[in-house]
């Protein structure tokens, strides 16, 4: 790997990415230590693994020299750890840097796009792992199968979620790029479809020679205008001239069965483990990246076929009382779509009752008819109040979880005001009607409820 230290301290130890390169530079052997600004699940799992880690700014627990102090976007180059790291000569990088770094001495296969990167990035780890390949990996999510979110791995391919906001994802050098879809999200960081479009061809730009593009059809052509003239293109998806697309489809209470085909070699039939139609899409864009990284496909399908998903999408959880919940993390209406779909289809005739929890005032605003459309199909659904990130008081004073209701119901759907995420479960408890599947939804801290929401079903 493109380091020139086996040291490294990581501030903001605590998030998704960052416990994730913690245990994937734990995993390869070099001396890691860490900290957050709270104490939480997260610092206790890092320290269970043998990974020190703490509490707050103590910069006197700082100890080597010539290391390298890698940093979360949320921590500032003036944090006293950060200071006390480079007074001893260690080299100063964001999270996104120091991932780049990685790419550059693995073979990277990174998967990006708007939907679905964190369950294709996992079902990727799936299929090498089931071809007998141990790759290093970050995955945006907890996956319970892997034990956790990122491993340091004996052999030479990365697998790596590759995000757009902020653009972070042109940090890295992957030879193999896929892109699931492009869809527009993040408004604060791409204010127009041109601006993202630009920023997935910048992503496809970093491809090393000689490397692949896996690319669903629906991809705007714009996006592939920046490749190099010696990277290959395979598309991904069920039109008869894609690449990579599954054949003799069957679906049996939201699980799908199908014969997937790599550049016209018909593999072994795979029955995902996993529910949910796009999760097919997303399985033939871990066989292409199998694919392109030279792995053994017949044994990559069973990988796929055994791989039991990603901590909050569409996670089933049972209560006490025989009830069910699904808890995901969908906050885009394409993924409430998606979500509602799977939930129909794996639990016909029950009634769907919705906590959904809205990410970021300007997401909301810029979607609210999209977001009315998708909840309408449910048959109840409760509004909390939208969770403001990264925001001005401005943004959050123009819309509100009562003006998505309202949109909602003029559709005809069945909704109204859930309050703050701790008046969720007694709201649930209201509305709740015998055989009720109620689903969790959001990307904020909605997940805190779900405990409690559980205990009543």
């Amino acid at each position: 790997m493109s380091f020139a230290s086996q040291r490294f301290h990581l501030v903001g130890v605590g998030g998704a990415g960052m416990s994730g390169l913690a245990r994937l530079l734990n995993g390869a052997g070099w001396q890691v230590t860490g900290s957050d600004a709270t104490e939480g699940e997260a610092l206790a799992a890092l320290r269970n693994e043998k990974i020190p880690c703490w509490a707050g700014a103590q910069p006197h627990r700082i100890t080597g020299a010539d290391g390298y102090v890698i940093r979360s976007a949320a921590v500032p180059q003036t944090d006293l750890e950060v200071q006390e790291c480079v007074r001893r000569g260690f080299t100063s990088l964001l999270y996104a840097e120091a991932v780049g770094r990685l790419s550059e001495g693995k073979l990277t296969l990174a998967i990006a796009g708007t939907h679905g990167k964190t369950t294709t990035t996992s079902l990727t780890v799936a299929a090498l792992r089931g071809a007998g390949v141990d790759p290093s990996f970050l995955v945006g999510g907890d996956v319970p199968q892997f034990g956790g979110n990122g491993h340091g791995g004996k052999d030479h391919e990365f697998v790596v979620e590759a995000c757009e906001f902020n653009r972070s994802f042109h940090n890295l050098r992957p030879y193999g790029a896929a892109i699931l879809n492009v869809d527009h999200d993040h408004f604060d960081c791409f204010p127009s479809v041109e601006d993202l479009i630009e920023a997935f061809a910048g992503y496809l730009a970093r491809i090393r020679p000689q490397g692949c593009a896996l690319v669903h059809e629906s991809v705007p052509a714009a996006v592939l205008s920046s490749l190099r003239s010696d990277v290959r293109i395979l598309t991904v998806g069920s039109g008869l001239f894609a690449d990579i697309r599954a054949l003799d489809v069957t679906e049996e209470c939201g699980h799908w069965s199908y014969h997937p085909v790599v550049e016209g070699r018909r593999l072994p039939r795979i029955t995902m483990s996993l529910s949910g139609r796009h999760n097919m899409s997303n399985a033939l864009f871990a066989l292409g990246l199998a694919h392109v990284a030279g792995a053994d496909l017949a044994r990559a399908c069973q990988g796929i076929a055994s791989f039991t998903g990603v901590r909050r999408r569409f996670e089933i959880m049972h209560g006490p009382r025989g009830g069910i919940l699904v808890n995901d993390y969908a906050h885009h209406p394409a993924e409430i779509r998606a979500v509602l779909d799977t939930a129909r289809r794996r639990f016909p005739g029950r009634r769907l009752l919705v906590a959904f929890q809205p990410h970021q005032h300007q997401r909301t605003l810029a979607l609210l008819p999209e977001f009315a459309d998708a909840l309408a199909v449910a048959d109840c659904t409760l509004v909390a109040d939208i969770y403001g990130a990264r925001e001005s008081a401005e943004i959050k004073a123009s819309v509100s979880a009562n003006d998505l209701v309202a949109a909602v119901l003029a559709r005809g759907g069945r909704c109204e005001a859930g309050g703050s995420v701790d008046e969720l479960p007694s709201r649930i408890a209201s509305k709740k009607h015998e055989g009720d599947l109620v689903l969790v939804l959001g990307a904020g801290d909605v997940d805190r409820a779900k405990e409690a929401i559980l205990a009543g079903l």
